[in-house]
């Protein structure tokens, strides 16, 4: 399995996070017209190489896109997800605030380290 598929699965598998965004979790983009609130997130990977130049792991990056109709309810899923990562392989590193003028939304952005 990819980090990603792991990565999403640890988050739909996290009863207290499933609670408030279901399955709504999707990598990169949502489909237009999903229900708040839903997560979308990106991955960026970087392999460790060793000094023989053989792969020993790899990195993996998400940032997690919490989204939802206010800040607090944004902050609850965010909530939810730092809390799963301390359950799986991810650690958070950062958790920053959004807003979209255009739709109107508020998010948290979290980004998460991966070892895959």
């Amino acid at each position: 399995m990819s980090a990603e598929t792991d990565f999403r699965a640890a988050l739909v598998e996290h009863a207290p996070l499933f609670a408030l965004v279901g399955d709504r979790i999707a990598a990169n983009a949502v489909p237009e017209g999903t229900p708040l609130p839903y997560i979308a997130f990106s991955s960026t990977h970087e392999p460790v190489y060793g000094l023989d130049g053989s792969k020993h792991a790899g990195r993996v990056t998400f940032e997690a896109q919490c989204w939802a109709e206010s800040q607090a309810q944004a902050d609850a899923v965010a909530d939810a997800v730092e809390q799963a990562m301390a359950l799986a392989a991810g650690t958070v590193r950062t958790r920053a605030t959004g807003y979209s003028g255009e739709l109107d939304l508020d998010a948290v952005v979290l980004t998460v380290e991966w070892w895959a």
